[in-house]
This record gives structure tokens, sequence and C-alpha cells, in this order.
């Protein structure tokens, strides 16, 4: 789990003012100190399989015969767990695990199976299932089984909870797909309908699956032999799915779907499809697969009158102009290209000439260059005595990004984790933030970098290997803005004096230093001297926060040093206070009262007093008003006359 870290820096801007900015630092604690290894085995076809642990594949013994579905699971660390042909389930004693048997699915589904593993459990994993389409609706749906690892002395074994019908996707067959959710670990599980034709995306989370399906709706497709791959791009913003076949009688025609994917809330939205061929002569869709960066498409046909599968690219830059897309095709080459798997070390693989085994598997060496420089080789790998077949396995999309990051919010550093393997010899980063200066480039194997301004970044890293293989790659990197709450200069005023701050208008949740708090509470009142500071939170998680101090204006100062308090006599009024010297901002303005708030005069020296408390108000040149403390005048009392001594004049 994240660990995060809050510190403060204080930035003094004036003698009145202090600004506090909480910058949020995340210290990413990553499963191990190495790329996560979850989808480095597979296993497919006849009997075969690949190893990706030590960076260049190394051909396995198979343990099943599926000319189409298959999917496999390993630990963090790349160490082999249990694998499917979407009927059945082997562990890594290549034995049928506990309970393995009887799952619901068909190993000749193009994308029948998917190993999930649940979020925020270690030893829980979901094998999601469909069916072959043949044109029994009977036969279709999408299911799940629970796979509990701590079950048979670890080999695993899958529980009570085996072949559940998801109703909501009761009519899917042949495609699953997978990838988590925008900033969460949710996983998005997705499926194609043929009754209700549309898209059915479920949300897995680590409660379990919710059965209430993402609906999106699609063309019409026959039940039939809807063969062929479904894939969403490593940017999560498009989806596309091949379909292999037509429906007779109708405008539905082999083709691919192109859509709009959105990943916060599972929803598909279908752009336009992409024939290939002529009317009578249209080529059967089957592979597709995205570049790591997400620039290029790459589509599989099997062209039929000619007994052969082509390779097409497509430049996903004009994707939203579908006649710009469709100019953008380059062929690549024909040859045995029927599925396409994207795999950890960044190359595309690809499988048979056609639905049938084929002993090698081939591979698009350079899938981020366009065209032919993308160096499409044949038969690269051979697998005798095992064979692959149509389809290579199915992979949560997330297993297989080039470099990860952890991060959102511009006030705070990203960290980077790179996932090349082996341990390149070089790596080049270029986080395409020229405003940070030297700071934009990086050769650490799991940079930190401090974006300058929030927006979006496409930070790029050049790899070599210790064999000598370059690899590029790049991903879009999206900063979001902070909130900036501004609560002003500082405030200077009379004590005791209210005063109103007014942290801005942007909408957020404020909570207030006096421990007030609410939506959009974007002012407060206050009333003493000190600092106060407000914090700002959008709903995406992101922070700001400033401060600001309120100050009194000094008092005016009374010096009581030559102060002569004369009482008055005989219950008369000549009382006297006299002597008080004053200091404060000029110009100052004296008020004397009595008890009763009674003004008596505006000078400095007050006379005719009889007995009684008085007060002196000071108003000052800030308008402030300064109230002395009472001054008492007590009766000296009567005068008794003792002697009178008369003088005579003249």
């Amino acid at each position: 789990m994240d660990r995060i870290l809050d510190f403060i820096i204080l930035y003094f801007h004036s003698t009145m003012r202090v600004r506090i900015v909480f910058l949020m630092v995340l210290i990413f604690i990553f499963s191990n100190a190495y790329p996560q290894k979850e989808a480095n085995v597979w296993y497919f076809g006849s009997y075969s399989g690949l190893d990706f642990n030590g960076g260049e594949p190394e051909v396995l013994d198979g343990m099943f015969s599926s000319l189409g579905s298959c999917s496999t699971m390993s630990d963090s660390d790349g160490n082999f767990l249990f694998t499917t042909n979407g009927e059945k389930i082997w562990n890594s004693d290549k034995q049928i695990m506990m309970n393995g048997s009887g799952i619901m699915g068909n190993d000749r589904s193009g994308q029948g199976t998917l190993i999930l593993q649940k979020p925020g459990s270690e030893n829980l994993y979901y094998v999601f299932t469909t069916t072959f389409a043949e044109g029994n609706l009977g036969n279709f749906g999408l299911y799940y089984s629970i796979v509990d690892m701590n079950l048979d002395n670890g080999f695993g074994g899958v529980t009570s909870d085996k072949n559940i019908l998801l109703l909501d996707a009761w009519d899917a067959a042949e495609k699953i797909v997978a990838c988590k959710q925008e900033n969460s670990e949710n996983i998005w599980v997705i499926t194609r309908k043929f009754y209700d034709d549309g898209f059915a995306a479920f949300l897995l989370t680590s409660e379990g699956v919710n059965t209430s399906a993402v609906f999106s709706p699609s063309i019409d497709r026959p039940y039939d032999r809807v063969w062929g791959n479904m894939k969403i791009s490593p940017n999560k913003k498009h989806l596309v799915a091949a379909y292999s076949t037509d429906q007779p009688g109708t405008n539905t025609k082999p083709d691919f779907e192109i859509c709009n994917f959105n990943v916060k809330t599972g929803e598909i939205e279908l752009l336009y499809t992409v024939r290939h061929g002529t009317p009578g002569t249209y080529g059967e869709p089957d592979g597709v697969e995205f570049s790591p960066d997400s620039k290029l498409l790459y589509l599989s046909v099997f062209d039929e009158p000619y007994g052969v599968t082509k390779l097409f690219q497509y430049d996903m830059q004009y994707y939203e102009d579908s006649a710009k897309f469709v100019q953008s095709k380059i062929y690549i080459g024909t040859g045995p290209v029927f599925g396409l798997q994207l795999a950890t070390d960044g190359k595309i693989y690809t499988s048979s000439d056609y639905d049938l085994y084929y002993p090698f598997v081939s591979v698009i060496n350079k899938p981020w260059k366009r065209g032919l420089a993308c160096n499409f080789e044949t038969d690269a790998i051979d697998l005798s005595p095992g064979k692959v077949g149509a389809f290579l396995p199915n992979i949560l999309l997330d297993y297989l990004y080039r470099f990860e990051w952890q991060g959102q919010c511009q006030s705070s550093p990203f960290q980077f984790q790179s996932n090349f393997q082996p341990v390149p010899t070089l790596i080049a980063w270029d986080f395409d933030d020229p405003a940070s200066g030297s700071d934009n480039y990086s050769n650490d194997l799991n940079p930190e970098h401090q974006f300058s301004a929030p927006g979006e970044f496409e930070v790029s890293v050049y790899v070599k290997y210790p064999s000598g293989r370059i690899e590029q790659t790049s991903r879009v990197v999206t900063v979001e803005d902070i909130p900036h709450p501004d609560l002003g200069p500082g405030y200077v005023v009379c004590e005791g004096e209210e005063v109103t701050l007014y942290a801005g208008d942007e909408e957020g949740m404020y909570a207030w230093s006096t421990g007030e708090f609410g939506h959009n509470l974007n002012e407060i009142t206050v009333s003493d001297s000190g600092w106060y500071w407000v914090q700002v939170t959008a709903d995406i998680g992101c922070f700001g926060i400033d401060s600001v101090y309120v100050g009194w204006y000094p008092k005016a100062v009374i010096n009581e040093d030559s102060l002569e308090l004369v009482p008055t006599t005989c219950g008369g009024n000549n009382g006297k206070i006299l002597g008080l010297e004053v200091t404060g901002t000029e110009p100052l303005s004296f008020e004397w009262y009595d008890a009763d708030s009674t003004l008596l005069d505006t000078t400095l020296n007050l006379t005719g007093l009889s007995v009684g408390n008085y007060f002196l108000h000071i108003l000052d040149g800030n308008g402030c008003i300064t109230i002395s403390h009472s001054y008492t005048i007590e009766d000296a009392g009567n005068i008794e006359v003792t002697e009178v001594e008369k003088t005579d004049t003249h």
C-alpha cells in the first residue's frame, strides 16, 4: 500500500503575511523492487508456451491444446501459478487444478477466457469464460469461477463459486477484455453481446463482481462465427473489435468496430466500422493490437480468396476522421498473423496464418515504428514440437505497460517505475517538460519528476538492453491542477474587529483552521488575531492550501507618570484629572465619559468633576479606539474652621 507523507514549506512574502503550501509527497511502496511480471509466462496452442522472465522469450512445453481460448497467471515475481484453456484449469505442477474441470468455456473461442486477480486479495483470482459462437444462444453467456490459491497446499483450487453466470451478459460470446478503472485498482471486464447487441462492462472490485453491467449499444451482429480479437488501447481511450464473418441478406459485413472507451464509466461509443476488400470478397478481420504508446493500430485480415492472412497498420492520430483513418492504412506483410498479442517485452507476437495450428510464432519487433520500420519478422520463434493456435493468451492490459507512474496532482512529484526486462544498460527519460530545466531528463531506472505545470505531457523513454536491442516508447501523463485558494495579502485591524476571510470561488471541500468545514464553504468571519489557513480539496483529490495573518493595530499608550487626580470637596464639582500623556498614531482625539456613558469633554485634561468614575476614549489615526481604565474622583470632605484671624484694612 502507498504511504503518504505531508510536509509544510513556509514562504514569507512580507512581514504581514505567510503563505503555507502543503506538498503531498507520495512515497510509493511497490509490491517489490522489480517490474510486475504477472504476464511473463504464456501457455497456448497445442502444448506450447513462452517464458519472458529473462527478457528474451524462452520456449516452454505446454500442458493443453487450445485453438483459441487461453490465459495464464503468474505472481508479481513471474512465478507461474496456473493456466486455462477455458474448459479446464492447470496448476503450477502441470496437473488439473482441484475442482478445475468442467469450466463453462470453449477452447475454440477467440478470446474466451481471462484470469484476473481480485483487487485487494493476495490469494483469490477470477477466471472469466465465454463460449464459441456457433449460432445457438443457449450456449452463450459470460461466466466466472473463483480460484483460491490457498487451497491444495498452495497449488490452488476452484471454490464453490464456479460457473457463475452474469445475467446481464447471458448472450455474450467470443470476446473478453479487461483493464483497470482510472485511478483505481478496480477492473473493467468487458464482453460483447449478440442478442441485445452491444458491449457489457462489469466492474470487479474488492467486494467482487458488480453484476449490473454498464451497457453500450452497438450494431446488430449474427450469432455465428464472430471470431476475432477485441482490444483496449494502452491509453484506455479506444476499443477495437474484429468480426470475421458477415450476416447473409443484411448490410452487416466482416469488419472492425472502431470505438471510444470511457475508462471512468465503462461506456463504449461506436464511431464507425472498417472493412477490407470489396463487396463479395471482404476479408475476414481477426487480430487486433495497439502499439505500447497507443499511436499505432495493427489489424490482421484473412483474405479468403487467396487463403492468406495480411497484416495492416493504421495511424491512431486520425481515428476521429474515418476517411483519414482508412487512408492511413499501410500494408505490413502476409503470413502467420491471425492473432496479435502485445507482450511484456514491448513486442507484438502473432499466431498462425489461419484457424489452424502452426509451429512458429512471428513477431513485430518495433511496433512503435511507422510502416515497414516496425520490423515484422515471420517465423521468429520455433515452438517445436509444440504449435500455436489461432490466438495467443488473453491478458489484463495493465500488466503490459512498459512503464507506470504514481502521481496525479501538480503539487506533488510523480514516481515512475520502469517495466523493462532485463535491466537496461542504458535508459533515457524525457518528461516533455522543458520548463523544468535539466530535470526534464533522467537516466535513472525509476526516476522521480516534479512537473512544472498542470497539463498533458508525453513522457518518452529510450532503452538499450544488454543484447543491444533498442526499444522506444512513450505514454501521455496527465497532471491535474490543484485548487488555488487565495486569502489575500493579510489583514491589520483594530482589536476585536470582525474580518471576513474569503478564499475564492473554486469548487471543493473547504476545511478551515478554525474547525469549520463544508462543501464550497469559501468564507468565514473571525475576530481574533493570529494565523488562519484553509485547505481546498477538489473532487479528484488534489488540494491546495493558503494561509493569512490577521493582526491588530497597536493601541494608543497612556503615560500616567505625571497623573494628578484632584479630589472634589464639599460634594462639589471641582475635581480634576490632570497630567496624562498619550502617544499613538496621529491624529489623536479624546473623549471623556462618566460611568453613565455621558460625554463630558474632548480635552486631555478634565476639570469640574464630581465624585465618580471617568473613562478616556482615544481615537487614533487608524480609526481605532483605546479606552482607558477608570479614573476615580473622590470627595476630600467638608472644611472645619478652627480659627479666624481678622486683619484691619485701611
